[in-house]
């Protein structure tokens, strides 16, 4: 029995240019994978800087009232992370109407600016009380920043 060429032909397998054009494939197919991969992964860390950042101004304007006196100026500090943050504190105006009567508390508004490495300055601004003729000064006990380097004033 004789074979026939075209029955040899298909069955010889891939040609070296068949499986050159699938390895093309394959690597624009990885490295577009490896490009999502690594965007993803940006994206990760930056989410996880900007949430570190946020719990750091939320915990300095916890502070306020309690071991940051609610005065007007200005206060920084460092975190651990290598972040600074500033404290801004100032009276807010309020427009009263004639006929109104003054209100026993004097309003302050308390702003928190984070700023870290590689990334863009957070701001969180927030408006505390403070009860007219008070003093808002800590305690001697909670006068004391928690280290050396945590108040700069």
């Amino acid at each position: 029995m004789i074979r026939q060429p075209r029955q040899r032909a298909a069955t010889r397998g891939f040609t070296l240019i068949e499986i050159l054009i699938a390895f093309a494939i394959l690597a624009v197919a990885l490295a577009a994978l490896l490009r999502a991969f690594s965007s993803g992964l940006q994206a990760t860390t930056k989410a996880e800087r900007y949430g570190a950042a946020v719990l750091l101004a939320r915990s300095v304007l916890e502070r306020v009232g309690s071991e940051i006196a609610i005065q007007p100026g200005e206060q920084s500090g460092h975190g651990e992370d290598g972040t600074v943050w500033s404290l801004h504190i100032e009276p807010l105006e309020v427009r009263r109407a004639a006929n109104e009567r003054a209100s026993p508390f004097l309003p302050y508004e308390v702003a928190v600016t984070v700023t870290g490495p590689r990334q863009e300055p957070i701001t969180l601004t927030t408006l505390r009380l403070v009860a007219q003729g008070t003093a808002n000064e800590p305690s001697e006990d909670e006068s004391e920043p928690d280290s050396p380097s945590d108040v700069d004033q």
